[in-house]
């Protein structure tokens, strides 16, 4: 008899050691942001770093259940560009976050928010992209590439994407935390999180499947945030929240519909 894969295992026996072992790998750099004052980029603590730990949650159960087969294929998952079939699917993992971004970048200007631009403006957004971009997918591997589909297959999409959305919103509270951000800031910020789990468990499907498009999408939701004090504007998690959950709500109708 061959080796039992990943796809073999039935959805329970992926979610639940999933989510205690992505848990536990990342206690270690919850305790790095308490103890350590360094900050990668400014407002992200040291803790941030615990972005790696979905893929490495999922490569190890990956390899446990079907060896390194298994680990190798769910790896290539990064760069499934093929998956990506025709312009409609790259123009919404490419725009649709951009343009929500510019949506809250003119709320803040009609509100008369904005400051002056920084030194740097066209040429940070690249950098923070390929940055971002791989820590993305130290994340996606995990959410999307391996616990999505049996999340999916066990409850449906919405809830799967609601599901995943809240664990990785409840995920990021420490880390807000320790980057001394409010309560209420924390709570749209949370707000916004779960929305965007929804618009990129549309988007994955919609897709062909492909985690290096939610990478992607991903990446550029970070990029948008980190990149506005550089046009003259913060980030305001509650204008974020604001501007994503019409779109997850919209696309999760559309879907149905």
């Amino acid at each position: 008899m061959g080796s039992v894969t990943a796809a073999d295992q039935g959805p329970q026996a992926r979610i639940v050691p999933f989510f205690l072992l992505t848990t536990g790998l990342t206690l270690p750099f919850w305790a790095l942001g308490a103890w350590v004052q360094f900050e990668p980029l400014p407002g992200l603590p040291a803790s941030s770093l615990m972005a790696f730990c979905p893929a490495a949650a999922a490569l190890i159960l990956a390899a446990r259940a079907g060896g390194g087969r298994a680990t190798r294929a769910l790896a290539a998952r990064s760069f499934d560009v093929a998956r990506l079939r025709g312009r409609w699917p790259w123009l919404a993992v490419t725009l649709l976050m951009p343009a929500l971004a510019g949506a809250a970048w003119l709320l803040q200007r009609q509100a008369g928010l904005l400051g002056e631009p920084q030194p740097g403006a066209m040429i940070a957004p690249l950098m923070m992209l390929a940055v971002f971009f791989v820590a993305a997918l130290g994340e996606e591997l995990g959410w999307s590439g391996y616990i999505l589909e049996p999340m999916r297959e066990r409850w449906g999409e919405t809830a799967a994407a609601l599901a995943i959305g809240i664990f990785w919103a409840a995920w990021h509270i420490l880390p807000f935390l320790q980057a001394d951000r409010a309560p209420e800031w924390i709570a749209w910020q949370c707000a916004k999180t779960v929305a965007v789990r929804v618009v990129m468990v549309r988007l994955y499907f919609g897709a062909g499947r492909s985690v290096f498009a939610v990478a992607l999408f991903h990446a550029l939701s970070n990029v948008a945030a980190f990149w506005l004090p550089f046009v003259g504007a913060q980030y305001d998690a509650r204008l974020g929240a604001l501007t994503m959950i019409p779109a997850a709500i919209a696309l999760t109708l559309a879907n149905r519909r």
